[in-house]
């Protein structure tokens, strides 16, 4: 169905040629697509390349470590380090100097928190020269405070230290801001396929939109979410509009008379009462037959 005919068929229900208002009835379509979409919403995939950089401090530190004493995280060939801490004291970069036979400091950090993780992050150079031998960070102070995610990393993405990545136990992937036409994850939103990786636990959801992958399940992981219907523009001529709708052709059926519903709902109230009765009648119906097509999974005796 394109724009120019659900125009046609909207005036029609009024007994009228055009309708007064072009921009009442677009706003009134794009309310309508977006209503008649979630009977059968269409489904679209986002693939996620989860590939976090390589942590080479052996030591786990997901859980905080609190800084009773000093504490030191140790790595060799790294450019970059990041870690959060919560309270105040210094961190130093120390390489290890092999005709010495001693840690020197080469880099400083203050830290500086009020009892709330606070992330760091920077290059490991000396004199503006990375030093890709062993470096350690040491973690000293007068008064206790707790680290977590400790790392250094041998690669970089760029110059810039904004890009030095976050350690954490779970990478957060925001849908909603890497896709255009978001409206919400599927359920379940990972998809098995043989090409991608497939979790069935171990993931979490935040707020409906973003998935949250472990650190170490590295892979390619599909995401199946609901997308919205392409909006309507208004091009100024609805009548002469040959755009089609974003929606499937049975869909399509139901949205003359919702769309009359939303356009008279103030000038004739009870003419938009009536066609909206119409609709919902007609969206149980569809909403009936999508349920009874549903295949049910049936299992034998075995479990199979």
């Amino acid at each position: 169905m394109t724009v120019s005919e659900l125009y046609k068929s909207v005036a029609q229900l009024g007994f009228e040629d055009s309708l007064e208002d072009d921009d009442r009835f677009i706003f009134a379509v794009n309310r309508a697509l977006l209503q008649v979409n979630a009977i059968r919403p269409v489904t679209s995939a986002y693939v996620i390349n989860h590939k976090p950089m390589e942590n080479k401090v052996q030591e786990s530190s997901f859980t905080p470590i609190e800084k009773f004493e000093d504490l030191y995280f140790e790595a060799s060939d790294v450019k970059s380090y990041y870690f959060e801490a919560d309270g105040n004291g210094t961190m130093y970069v120390e390489k290890y100097d092999e005709e010495l036979e001693a840690w020197v400091k080469i880099g400083m950090v203050n830290l500086s928190a009020d009892k709330v993780f606070m992330p760091y992050r920077g290059f490991i150079k000396e004199d503006g020269i990375f030093v890709g031998d062993r470096v350690r960070l040491h973690f000293t102070g007068d008064y206790l405070y707790s680290v977590r995610n400790v790392a250094m990393y041998e690669y970089l993405y760029s110059r810039s230290e904004a890009d030095i990545p976050s350690y954490e136990a779970y990478t957060r992937y925001d849908i909603s801001a890497l896709v255009p036409d978001f409206l919400s994850l599927n359920s379940p939103p990972i998809k098995e396929e043989a090409e991608y990786q497939y979790l069935n636990q171990g993931y979490d959801v935040e707020g409906g939109r973003i998935i949250l992958l472990p650190h170490d399940a590295k892979g390619l992981y599909k995401v199946i979410y609901k997308r919205k219907p392409q909006a309507v523009i208004n091009h100024g001529e609805a009548a002469d509009d040959m755009t089609v709708l974003d929606l499937d052709e049975d869909l399509c059926a139901l949205l003359p008379i919702l769309v009359a519903s939303f356009v008279w709902v103030d000038d004739e109230p009870e003419k938009a009462q009536y066609y909206l009765a119409i609709y919902q009648e007609r969206a149980i119906d569809i909403e009936r037959r999508i349920v009874s097509a549903t295949p049910v999974p049936i299992k034998n005796s075995n479990g199979w």
